[in-house]
């Protein structure tokens, strides 16, 4: 759920396929970047909650998600394959993942 950050509102809604419970980095040409604990990744537009894209990480995303411009187009990084006792995730080899455009 996104409120509005004046009236504190419910702008729009989104459900995700699993848990979420990595930090969502939104930016300022209005994309939100998060990831679950099914290891699924996800851009959705800011303004509407529309899902953009969906890419799977193979585990669970495990903390946050940064983004960067490489002065040869914007990069989106986020680790997947968490594994942990108290979270049902399966069992995956960690990794990073830097996402960009084509």
């Amino acid at each position: 759920m996104l409120p509005d950050a004046v009236s504190g509102q419910q702008r729009w809604k989104f459900h995700a396929h699993s848990t979420i419970i990595g930090g969502v980095t939104p930016t300022a040409c209005g994309v939100l970047f998060f990831g679950d604990m099914g290891g699924n990744f996800y851009a959705l537009n800011s303004e509407n909650g529309r899902k953009l894209w969906e890419h799977d990480l193979g585990g669970a995303a495990s903390g946050g998600v940064i983004t960067y411009d490489t002065g040869n187009g914007q990069k989106v990084a986020v680790s997947g394959g968490m594994t942990s006792k108290i979270w049902p995730t399966p069992k995956t080899t960690a990794r990073i993942y830097v996402l960009a455009a084509e």
